[in-house]
């Protein structure tokens, strides 16, 4: 924790000296800290290089700081702004404090209708309706759902993405449609952790330089099959030199309904092995949307299914060979400062190949219920209940029930400093 508290103290004095230096017009920041009450049963978590779907457990219980972020804008010419996002965490995985987003955005300016939006650096793909808010955090729940939690975990864009939208006037300025394309490289290993770890739900996003710890499952000892990969999963790097790419449209009617599409594919070689990683070429399509309900009721649901698959093809399929799919459904509603959440999902992996010893299917469900109040502009406070029920083979391997519900309750008290 001393660490964390240094980086978080050391990020609101950088946030200061750039108050103090630049014109308040020109750049935005953000910068927050969580310190919550954690109380978590289930199986011991996968941060601490086990099995469990949750970022805490019985360990870690207790107080602690669970997250400090900062996010900063700075406008470096009227049609060109830095966007930088980092995180802290203590939790030795990589440094206390590190890089999540780093890109540069560029939105000429034109007399058209048509407008363009072009980012080149490393960030998020434009894919989750539900992390919206500074530094990719959520405005509706502590933890992510488990689409956006695997996303945060392996999905990071190190490449451009070119945004084309238009506001048709002859439909009253009322539509918006856009369409927007991506190409990237070092996500070549991605898929590798829904794989072996499965799905999980939690609020850590993995850093650009971050090693994350896997299972310790017996296909990636010394004298298992995939003997070449390291015990530890590097989610951001490149293997084979082959750019891969993402697509997809959106249509916004006023405020009031989005609707999401896209695909996506890493093109990375299945059986090109780097750095003690294995390359796994994953693809998967995602729908979203986004809707206003009668009472005030905020609506967002997702859809993300896919397929990873890493080695050669042996009778058919690849040596290891996953499809996956997640959905969840969220409900939210405001009444004056506080919010009330509820988020429902269903997650599972389905596996097409033989290899003994290495079992990656799963199957499970999870419930989020989030009360958050606005105390000040400067202090928040939050609840939330999250029980995730599962069911994974693989942790026999780990001499763990392979069938277990995981709960937490989690009580944090959230301070957002802004310019």
């Amino acid at each position: 924790m001393v660490r964390i508290l240094t980086a978080a103290l050391l990020a609101a004095a950088l946030a200061s000296v750039s108050a103090a230096e630049e014109a308040p017009a020109r750049y935005s920041y953000v910068f927050g800290t969580d310190v919550s009450y954690v109380d978590t049963s289930g199986h011991p978590s996968w941060v601490a290089g086990s099995a469990g779907k949750l970022r805490y457990d019985a360990d870690s219980d207790g107080l602690t700081v669970s997250r400090v972020f900062a996010d900063y804008r700075l406008r470096i010419v009227d049609t060109l702004d830095l966007h930088v996002a980092a995180e802290a965490y203590d939790d030795d995985i990589g440094d206390a404090l590190d890089f999540t987003q780093a890109y540069l955005e560029w939105r000429p300016l034109n007399l058209s209708p048509t407008r363009y939006r072009l980012r080149a650096g490393a960030f998020y793909p434009r894919l989750s309706l539900e992390n919206r808010g500074p530094a990719w955090t959520s405005p509706y729940t502590l933890s992510s759902s488990a689409i956006n939690t695997w996303i945060g975990e392996e999905i990071r864009v190190f490449g451009a993405e070119l945004l084309v939208s238009r506001r048709p006037a002859e439909l009253g300025g009322a539509h918006s449609f856009s369409v927007f394309g991506s190409a990237f490289r070092h996500n070549d290993p991605a898929g590798g952790l829904i794989a072996w770890k499965g799905w999980s739900v939690h609020d850590r996003q993995t850093r650009i330089d971050d090693v994350l710890p896997l299972p310790p499952l017996p296909q990636i000892q010394p004298d298992g099959w995939f003997w070449r990969q390291d015990p530890v999963f590097i989610p951001f790097q490149e293997n084979d030199g082959d750019a891969g790419w993402y697509a997809g449209a959106e249509w916004q009617y006023r405020e009031r309904l989005l609707l999401r599409g896209l695909r996506y594919d890493n093109r990375a070689d299945p059986t090109d092995v780097h750095n003690g990683q294995y390359a796994w070429y994953t693809e998967f399509d995602a729908l979203g949307l986004q809707a206003g309900l009668p009472g005030d009721v905020g609506l967002v649901a997702q859809w993300l299914a896919g397929e990873t698959v890493m080695g050669p093809v042996i009778d058919g399929a690849h040596v290891v060979d996953n499809a996956f799919s997640s959905w969840f459904v969220l409900l939210t509603k405001a009444v004056g400062q506080q919010r009330f959440s509820a988020r429902y999902e269903r997650f599972d992996v389905t596996e097409d190949d033989d290899v003994y010893l290495d079992e990656n299917a799963e199957d499970g469900r999870a419930l989020t219920v989030t009360w958050l109040v606005g105390i000040t502009d400067l202090v928040n406070v939050a609840a939330e209940w999250l029980e995730i029920k599962s069911y994974r083979p693989a942790w026999a391997y780990n001499d763990l029930a392979t069938t277990r519900t995981e709960r937490q309750l989690t009580l944090s008290v959230q301070l957002r400093f802004r310019n």
